[in-house]
């Protein structure tokens, strides 16, 4: 409650728009792309996993979810950014202004409820995959380093027989193209 200049409360007053037939759709829009950023969760948490337990083979193909998953994203992002075109023209305001933290106060009920729970649900699950996103990041980095290091341990203790029978080290040169041309 908010107090005026004289310290007596005041009664905040928040506009309530009215009904659109857009807004059933955009609620349901809204749950599809919630779950579509918990299926992206899942294949984050998932090459994750594999990521976390050497098994590199399989991470290409993880990725490759992962794109796909959010190629739809962007897909129904684009059919979103229309419904909240038409709900923008039904309530004669410019379409920049109807984020879902502005649909939270000033839609009508039961609607207001929704876009409520889809933005506490979103926020969560945004970070959610910031964090997992992070922590693949890293678990990418670490598994380079040792496959670099391993690479280098092999380049580094290479060794051979002679034609007489001893073992001999390899000694490797970084080799530039023009001398290879």
């Amino acid at each position: 409650m908010l107090k005026s200049p004289t310290g007596r409360p005041t009664v905040e007053v928040v506009k309530t728009h009215a009904a659109s037939p857009v807004l059933p759709d955009l609620v349901a829009q809204l749950g599809r792309q919630r779950q579509l950023v918990e299926y992206l969760l899942f294949k984050l948490l998932e090459a994750q996993l594999l990521l976390s337990s050497d098994q590199a083979a399989f991470v290409p193909i993880a990725m490759a979810e992962i794109e796909s998953v959010l190629r739809r994203i962007r897909e129904e992002e684009e059919r979103r950014e229309e419904l909240i075109s038409s709900l923008a023209e039904d309530w004669g305001m410019p379409p920049h202004d109807l984020k879902l933290a502005y649909l939270t106060e000033h839609a009508p009920e039961p609607y207001r409820t929704a876009f409520s729970e889809h933005r506490r649900t979103f926020m969560s699950l945004v970070d959610q995959v910031e964090k997992v996103t992070r922590d693949n990041r890293r678990l990418a980095t670490e598994g380079l380093a040792r496959v670099q290091a391993a690479l280098s341990g092999l380049v580094e203790d290479a060794s051979t027989y002679s034609p007489e029978g001893r073992v001999e080290k390899l000694v490797t040169r970084p080799v530039t193209h023009d001398k290879v041309i």
